[in-house]
């Protein structure tokens, strides 16, 4: 779908095999409890990033957390002095080229959240600047985190494509990502997407 400021914008939902992190593995192996998943989102300023939990949709949830977009991250974010704030996710390319991601008066950061093993969430993101670049929409993605396991959801503008994407990947011991198989967020509350398609 191309916007009005003449961006093309999509989620990309691809399925992957799954990734199993070694701490599940070795959890597996010892009959000791899998740790609690957890998950990282980006934000800086002219970015909005929410979490819905405990939902395949965004009008019925249990709790709504603002990752990016909020007066006081934008604030910090446009003057260089948001922190990312970590639970032990492990480094992996994207954090380690969060530099990159940044603009004028737009530092990234990162966030992590203790997830629900189990319990489908909805990861929710739109940009829009005064100087001019947005998506049209908002790009959701839902998926269903396992014990065990890490993730990471990164949206991104593409300025040369003008594509807006939004990849949410599972976390491996050792950084590698793999790309987790996401639906766009049910527009029913009632009837949860079913198949991955393509935004």
């Amino acid at each position: 779908m191309r916007g009005s400021k003449g961006l093309l914008i999509g989620v990309l939902l691809l399925p992957a095999a799954p990734v199993v992190a070694q701490e599940a593995a070795d959890a597996a192996a010892t009959g000791a409890e899998a740790p609690s998943p957890r998950l990282r989102l980006f934000g800086q300023n002219g970015v909005g990033v929410v979490l819905y939990t405990n939902t395949t949709c965004t009008r019925k949830f249990d709790e709504k957390i603002r990752a990016s977009g909020s007066m006081g991250s934008a604030f910090g974010s446009m003057l260089g002095k948001v922190k990312n704030e970590a639970l032990g996710i492990p480094e992996t390319a994207t954090t380690r080229s969060i530099g990159q991601r940044g603009m004028l008066l737009s530092k990234a950061y990162f966030r992590e959240y203790p997830l629900q093993a189990g319990t489908p969430v909805v990861v929710e993101a739109g940009a829009g600047s005064p100087a001019g670049w947005r998506c049209d929409r908002l790009i959701t993605a839902a998926f269903t985190p396992e014990d065990g396991k890490d993730y990471e959801a990164a949206f991104d503008v593409d300025f040369s494509d003008g594509v807006c994407t939004l990849k949410v990947n599972a976390v491996a011991a050792d950084g590698r990502l793999s790309r987790v198989p996401v639906v766009p967020a049910s527009a029913d509350c009632a009837a949860p997407a079913t198949a991955a398609t393509e935004g």
